[in-house]
């Protein structure tokens, strides 16, 4: 179910959500389904995206992901969906350490691939910046404010309001 939410993020047409908020570290927190939120935060210095997911009913931040651009050099190969690309990521200003990455998504008539950390990769519960560097190239995220951030989306998790209307539809009698 996670990774077929995921997918409706790249279909061509528009997807409601009556939750689209942006807090003020700008990290976007949108409700992907009923029970499904997606916290993101854009590069600040590229057009790749940090994000994870948090799912009821227990509400843990999982899956972190990055949505990142095709790039545009001629030889460029782009990984196959479903294959593995190794890669690093650097904490704050830690060494960076060796990780692999799963191609989820890499399909040709898009501009965008998302790719997920496997195994072992470092703690980024208190990391303020977040460098990685891949085949698609080098990207950093901010995250301060990143806690506070994760801190929301657990409260409206926990909340069990739903995030999205619920549509009813009058029956004739």
């Amino acid at each position: 179910m996670k990774r077929i939410s995921l997918f409706l993020l790249f279909l061509p047409f528009s997807i409601s959500s009556d939750i689209h908020l942006t807090t003020i570290d700008a990290f976007n927190i949108t409700s992907i389904s009923p029970d499904y939120l997606m916290v993101s935060k854009q590069s600040e210095t590229s057009d790749g995206t940090f994000y994870f997911q948090m799912n009821r009913p227990y509400c843990l931040c999982e899956e972190v992901s990055f949505i990142l651009p095709t790039p545009k050099s001629k030889d460029f190969e782009r990984p196959k969906e479903d294959s593995y690309i190794e890669g690093t990521m650097r904490i704050d200003f830690k060494k960076p350490k060796q990780i692999e990455y799963e191609v989820w998504l890499a399909r040709e008539d898009s501009s965008e691939n998302i790719i997920i950390p496997q195994g072992p990769f470092p703690s980024i519960r208190e990391a303020k910046l977040i460098n990685i560097d891949t085949p698609y190239g080098r990207f950093r995220f901010i995250l301060e404010g990143f806690k506070d951030a994760m801190r929301q989306a657990t409260k409206m998790c926990e909340s069990w309001i739903p995030y999205e209307e619920n549509k009813v539809e009058a029956i004739d009698a």
